[in-house]
């Protein structure tokens, strides 16, 4: 089972057919469920279109709870959102083989990220900030299931990051001149200065295997 790094190459079966193997639905079911609920193999099952409507509506309705579950004081974009879900499910739920509404469906699935992002009301502008956040133990493993992906955005890489914005601000450089040659905002170049444990992470996981 295709895990670490998740770099897979794109299957050898021809994707001729508007309904065929595919690794990308099985990959985002893993995001929802998690690996190890998910019994493997499923890419293939994507070849019969009913099983696609089906587990696309069921991501639909997990989409819709955890948005309900978190947006919480904003009435007006979560019922945007909802609204949003709602024409999706639509489409999928009108997905058979001889419908061709893929291109519809990117194109509210895009119209869904330009609201998770802030955009709205067809202006071209922000009209909410996004904010992420993690707990100490979120940002933690997070780290390290990060690292043993190995993607950029892994332990190693933010404690080699860390390690030069120390350098340079022992240096003299001062946060935006930090920020500037690192190509990050200054609130994370703080951050990083900041989280020491990142250090402790890197050497109980990376100690004498690097």
């Amino acid at each position: 089972m295709p895990h670490k790094g998740i770099k897979m190459k794109r299957s050898k079966i021809p994707n001729k057919e508007r309904f065929h193997y595919c690794m990308p639905m099985e990959i985002s079911e893993w995001e929802f469920y998690g690996i190890k609920s998910r019994e493997p193999g499923m890419a293939t099952a994507y070849s019969d279109s009913s099983y696609f409507k089906k587990r696309s509506r069921a991501l639909i309705k997990k989409i819709k709870k955890r948005i309900n579950d978190i947006v919480t004081n904003d009435e007006i974009f979560r019922l945007m959102l909802f609204r949003d879900l709602k024409i999706l499910d639509r489409e999928f739920r009108n997905v058979t083989p001889s419908n061709h509404n893929e291109i519809d469906i990117i194109g509210y699935f895009f119209y869904l990220v330009a609201h998770l992002l802030g955009w709205a009301h067809f202006e071209g502008k922000f009209f909410r900030i996004p904010i992420y956040y993690q707990t100490r133990e979120q940002q933690e493993e997070d780290l390290r299931k990060s690292s043993n992906l190995k993607i950029q955005t892994g332990l190693y890489e933010v404690y080699k990051k860390r390690q030069l914005i120390k350098k340079l601000l022992s240096e003299g450089d001062s946060y935006p001149t930090v920020a500037s040659i690192m190509g990050m905002t200054v609130a994370n170049v703080k951050s990083l200065d900041k989280n020491e444990h990142i250090d402790y992470l890197y050497h109980s996981e990376f100690e004498g295997k690097v």
